[in-house]
């Protein structure tokens, strides 16, 4: 078996022809949220709040005396939340993914991991009070009605997690201490990684472009 070397290109060459490139193309966030200050992501988080206190004070402790009918709405209800919770936290990630070594918009995905975890706090009993209704009495939600027969495979899904599941007040302790967990950690390491420069051959260069010149050779 033969192997050939891969042809190198010049770095002034490729200098020269990034340079008419232009300004390279980012992310519009702008279906998502116009700014990080835009109206639309303040009443997006102040009906976050309400919603999840609301769906909890609904909900909480009643999900077994619910017909198929009223899961299906209060699983509609659940979905919303995190349909918008998910809109606004997808926001700040791609916004902070953007650009990680920008302090402001690090912070930025900090505070709305913070909001986000503390608003949808109430939410915990959810998933812990469905795994603990008869099998039965979903199957019975599910022959009964087509449109929450739809669900089937994501209900199958979060209860196959009983055998793991924990108490109400350790589930509780761990979701209020996620955004201080895994997710700052890989934040901490997006951030660190960003910032790091090497000297290559009398350049400065980050760690991505350093590691590109690997394949120089």
């Amino acid at each position: 078996m033969s192997f050939q070397s891969r042809p190198t290109v010049p770095r002034d060459t490729a200098e020269a022809g990034s340079a008419a490139l232009g300004a390279l193309p980012e992310w519009d966030l702008s279906d998502l949220y116009p700014a990080p200050d835009a109206p639309e992501l303040a009443r997006d988080l102040d009906w976050l709040r309400g919603a999840c206190a609301d769906f909890a004070a609904r909900y909480q402790g009643r999900l077994a005396t619910l017909d198929a009918a009223g899961f299906l709405e209060c699983i509609r209800a659940y979905e919303r939340i995190h349909a918008v919770s998910g809109r606004i936290m997808s926001y700040a990630g791609l916004r902070y993914y953007q650009q990680t070594t920008d302090a402001e918009r690090s912070q930025f995905l900090a505070n709305m991991q913070d909001r986000v975890t503390e608003y949808t706090t109430p939410l915990v009993f959810f998933s812990l009070e469905v795994n603990r209704l008869d099998d039965a009495l979903v199957d019975g939600w599910l022959a009964a009605d087509a449109e929450l027969a739809r669900y089937r495979p994501v209900l199958e899904r979060l209860r196959k997690m009983r055998p793991h599941q924990l108490s109400d007040e350790l589930e509780r302790f761990l979701h209020d201490m996620s955004v201080v967990g895994a997710a700052a950690w890989n934040r901490l390491f997006d951030e660190t990684t960003a910032a790091l420069t090497f000297e290559v051959q009398g350049e400065t260069l980050n760690l991505e472009a350093t590691l590109n010149t690997l394949t120089d050779t």
